[in-house]
């Protein structure tokens, strides 16, 4: 019974997200108005995990932020000026995006 039930259990939010589960994802995204808003920075993210730069996401990973398709470390992206259009690639921000019409990732 017990090994049933672990069979059956799973999260409701998966631990893992896959590069090309997101790359499929972020292709879908660039259909959209926000997609066409943030097609600098979903092009570079695709890029990114395309080449393998980024990997599997995982919850417990630090976000990937991107400012008009550039990355940047979250010090620079707190001190860039107020101009460019961003980006903040995290799990929590993906499973968001994937339930509320892509309105998560912007900065």
């Amino acid at each position: 019974m017990v090994r049933e039930y672990q069979q059956l259990s799973r999260p409701a939010i998966p631990n893992i997200l896959q590069p090309e589960e997101r790359v499929e994802q972020l292709k879908a995204c660039l259909q959209t108005d926000f997609g066409e808003a943030q097609r600098v920075n979903a092009e570079a993210l695709i890029r990114l995990y395309e080449s393998g730069e980024l990997g599997p996401r995982q919850r417990s990973d630090p976000p990937v932020y991107l400012i008009d398709g550039q990355r940047v470390d979250k010090d620079s992206w707190e001190d860039a000026a107020k101009i460019g259009i961003r980006w903040c690639e995290t799990l929590d921000y993906q499973q968001m995006m994937s339930q509320h019409e892509f309105q998560a990732n912007i900065i």
